[in-house]
């Protein structure tokens, strides 16, 4: 165990949450057994206050933090107890994590007025390791809104499934440092609110929510933009194929009254029948064209036809 002693506040690094020197530094509370026995299989978060005392508020619980985009099971938990007296924590890997340098918040928690600022500042350099991590998320999805326009096609779809599942992910994790920081002011009163730890970290925690729901409504118009397209295109293909369809249809009218089995046929004994009748289904089908291209039904697909042997004009 690592113990930190600073002016106005105590913090203690516990390993095993399930050893007896943690269970020890707790308060005689039930709730507070069954938490550490719940904790050891952790799959959501937990979060737990008694306010029965004045001046001995206790908060407690356990903060998925760290969660991976790849596996369910790969994800970092903080467990904390925080009363006006004493902070206690599961151990932090600070080095596996650059955007949280130890020594740096270990000399800000020098000036924190109690333990529960400390507590603030170990959240707050949580969410700024988050905030890090989103600014990486930014460019993929900046990269998807480019691939959406120019390679529209099954991957790209496949992409915004990704970057949809990621951001309710980051949602989730946001969620829980949301709830810490408003229970923290239900449990020891608004006198939290003027501490300079708690109005930064609260406002940190604002400017993720701000950010994953921009995300989240940018997502939701790529998913409409992407149904806009696919409905789009599969329009257009029932619209192609009924246009090509009908247009052979002269073809196949001509062709099924000529290859009947009756013994009178006049076309038959004709010199230049055969030409005659090529030209009759070359003319029925080119009046029905002109029929369609009046109405504007092989308008759209004329243009996709000819903008396809056109290059591509640059601008500025």
């Amino acid at each position: 165990m690592t113990r930190h002693q600073f002016k106005n506040a105590v913090w203690q690094e516990e390993n095993a949450m399930e050893s007896a020197d943690f269970r020890q530094l707790l308060s005689a509370n039930p709730k507070l057994q069954q938490w550490i026995d719940q904790s050891e299989n952790l799959t959501v978060n937990i979060l737990h206050a008694d306010t029965s005392r004045i001046g001995k508020e206790v908060l407690w619980g356990s903060l998925i933090y760290k969660q991976s985009r790849h596996a369910r099971d790969a994800q970092d938990v903080f467990h904390f107890y925080v009363s006006p007296e004493l902070l206690v924590t599961s151990t932090l890997d600070f080095e596996e994590d650059m955007d949280m340098p130890r020594h740096l918040m270990i000399q800000q928690m020098e000036d924190a007025e109690s333990p529960v600022e400390v507590m603030m500042i170990l959240l707050g350099g949580m969410v700024g390791s988050v905030l890090h991590k989103i600014d990486g998320f930014e460019e993929r999805l900046h990269q998807l809104l480019w691939n959406i326009k120019e390679h529209n096609n099954r991957q790209t779809l496949e992409s915004i499934e990704e970057v949809r599942h990621e951001i309710l992910l980051w949602k989730h994790l946001i969620m829980g440092f949301r709830e810490i920081a408003m229970a923290v002011e239900e449990t020891f009163g608004e006198a939290v609110r003027g501490q300079r730890e708690y109005e930064r970290t609260s406002k940190r925690i604002d400017r993720c929510v701000m950010l994953v729901e921009s995300y989240e409504d940018e997502i939701r118009n790529m998913v409409d933009m992407e149904n806009v397209v696919a409905n789009y295109r599969g329009n257009e293909i029932v619209k192609t194929l009924t246009v090509l369809t009908t247009l052979f249809t002269p073809v196949m009218a001509w062709g099924a009254l000529w290859g009947m089995n009756f013994r009178v046929m006049p076309e038959l004994d004709l010199r230049y029948g055969y030409v005659m009748s090529i030209a009759v289904i070359l003319v029925s089908t080119f009046l029905l064209y002109l029929y369609f291209r009046q109405k504007g039904w092989t308008g759209d697909i004329l243009r996709s036809i000819d903008n396809k042997g056109k290059p591509k004009q640059k601008q500025d």
